[in-house]
């Protein structure tokens, strides 16, 4: 009979979970603004989370998560600098800064601070101070969402994937500590182990949403990828899990920035990448809130004159039977061109980056196109050697239809969007 009972219990820890999404946050460092970013995303699109999973700063923004203060987490990210994560001396100080990429520096002051790193560590007494503010650990072990980390055991010379069960009462903040311990940072000892930041194990647990049963699971994806984290993905394909991989189109910052502003940044282009890994925006450079061809759409609703107009700006009308024929002909030589499903929303992109629009916002077709207008005003646009894409004549046909034509309302729920992401911006003063 008991074994009975223990074999129930082990299914039903690995199935409670299955139905609701299973959360993983890499590390990452200074870079952890992405994560919070992405989660306000998922708050926004109604996604349950069951569990949530992280190493290094992942495991600072998963406890976050269990939490459910997700303000709480943003006013701490936004208000981020080094001195509320480090207390560096001089000479580690240099170090740091030209891993960031700071240039004034000389090989006797990077020996130097690497001679203190290794002798003394770097302090990060005001990050356990930060997460002490930040992480209540009766919350998150009465929240209901599981939770789990990763660190490094340097005493026993073993890997830790610790669930919240495994974790001692009163030690959530020590371990979350022990996650994060980066190399260089001074050693982090909890009931007389040394640990190191799990990262060198497994920087994205995806393997720890496997073994808690989720089909459906989440990465966040801001940092390196350890040996470990490429065969969980491959085990995640195997036993029929679908990993949804959330990743930055552009690095702001590096691991040990913390700079307020890059932090901003990140935080904006995780709310927009993940709105794109589930299909509601379109782009490679802007973020345009937008499913529909809304060029041929303008174009349907021009009248017969400004049709002729419009077709007179690519070519001559005469090529064309019909401007049916003209739109599919110019549809089609774009699909080939671009060799993406929505080649239209595409040239708008492609428009934009030209442009030199801001990339980092969350457009409505009639913003973006309203915005190509001034730009195209003001400067014009360069020649493009080589391109197989008319841009010169493409802009004025685009400009000409956003000039004369009916433009259709945007998409259901982009104003709830775009309201969400302007309140992130809202930087604290």
């Amino acid at each position: 009979m008991k074994r009975t009972i223990v074999a129930v219990y082990i299914v039903v820890a690995v199935t409670m979970f299955s139905a609701s999404i299973g959360l993983v946050l890499s590390g990452g460092g200074a870079k952890g603004g992405y994560e919070v970013g992405a989660w306000k995303a998922l708050i926004d699109l109604g996604i349950e989370i069951g569990g949530v999973y992280g190493t290094s700063v992942g495991s600072l923004n998963a406890a976050a998560v269990a939490q459910g203060d997700f303000w709480k987490a943003l006013e701490v990210w936004q208000d981020i600098s080094e001195s509320k994560v480090m207390n560096p001396t001089a000479e580690q100080k240099k170090l740091i800064d030209a891993y960031g990429g700071a240039e004034d520096w000389s090989i006797g002051e990077l020996f130097q601070g690497a001679t203190d790193v290794i002798r003394k560590g770097i302090d990060v007494s005001p990050l356990k101070n930060l997460l002490t503010e930040l992480i209540s650990e009766s919350a998150i072990r009465e929240s209901g969402v599981d939770f789990g980390l990763v660190t490094f055991d340097l005493t026993d010379m073993r890997p830790e994937m610790l669930f919240i069960e495994d974790i001692p009462s009163g030690k959530l903040i020590d371990y979350i500590m022990a996650s994060a311990d980066f190399p260089g940072f001074q050693t982090v000892r909890v009931d007389g182990k040394a640990f190191l930041d799990g990262g060198i194990y497994s920087n994205q647990p995806v393997e720890m949403a496997l073994q808690r049963g989720f089909k459906d699971i989440i990465l966040i994806d801001i940092g390196r990828v350890a040996l470990r984290d490429r065969i969980a993905r491959v085990q995640a394909l195997l036993q029929g899990a679908t990993v949804t991989h959330i990743v930055p189109r552009v690095q702001y910052g590096s691991t040990l920035d913390f700079d307020p502003e890059k932090t901003q940044l990140q935080i904006e282009e995780g709310y927009l990448d993940t709105l794109e890994a589930f299909g509601l925006v379109q782009g490679k450079y802007t973020y345009i809130f937008e499913g529909r061809d809304i060029l041929g759409e303008l174009f349907n609703s021009l009248t017969p004159e400004k049709v002729e107009e419009a077709i007179a700006i690519i070519g001559d009308p005469a090529r064309w039977s019909s401007p049916a024929e003209f739109y599919a002909d110019f549809l089609s030589s774009l699909e080939n061109i671009y060799r993406v499903d929505m080649p239209t929303l595409h040239l708008l992109d492609r428009l934009a980056f030209l442009l030199g629009l801001e990339s980092l916002n969350l457009y409505s077709a009639g913003e973006l196109l309203d915005s190509i207008a001034g730009a195209y005003s003001l400067l014009g646009l360069e020649r493009q050697e080589g391109s197989l894409v008319p841009y010169e004549k493409v802009v004025r046909f685009v400009i000409y239809l956003y000039d004369n034509a009916v433009l259709p309302e945007p998409p259901e729920k982009f104003d709830f969007f775009r309201a969400s992401f302007e309140e992130l911006k809202r930087v604290k003063e």
